[in-house]
Parts: structure tokens; C-alpha cells; sequence
């Protein structure tokens, strides 16, 4: 049930964090003003989520 969402929380993170890292080397906000500053909490905050619900899915596993 998680997996695709788990999937999808990944593929976000790994677009967040290039962005991130371009709009480090370029110095200045590409999308919206968001610093790079920004993108890379934003992944923090999606790879935490991603974290959460594998271990809830290894749980649920386990449990059956």
C-alpha cells in the first residue's frame, strides 16, 4: 500500500535535491525564488517521510 507513495517521496527527494544543488552553483533562485537553501529541507523533510513509512511497511510485514 506505502510502495508507491514510498516511491514517489524518493523520485521527489531526487528531483529536490538536484534542484538544489543548481540553484547552489547558479547563486540565485531558478523556480518560484526558492533558495537552495529551501530545496534541500524539502528533501530532508521527504526523505524523513519516505523513512517513516518503509519502517511502518517492514512493521505491518512482520506483524502478518
Amino acid at each position: 500500500m506505502f510502495k508507491k507513495l514510498l516511491d514517489l517521496f524518493l523520485i521527489a527527494a531526487v528531483v529536490c535535491i538536484i534542484l538544489g544543488v543548481i540553484t547552489r552553483i547558479l547563486m540565485r533562485p531558478i523556480i518560484l525564488g526558492i533558495t537552495a537553501q529551501a530545496y534541500v529541507q524539502f528533501t530532508q523533510v521527504i526523505l524523513l517521510f519516505a523513512l517513516s513509512m518503509g519502517v511502518r511497511e517492514i512493521i505491518q510485514k512482520k506483524e502478518k
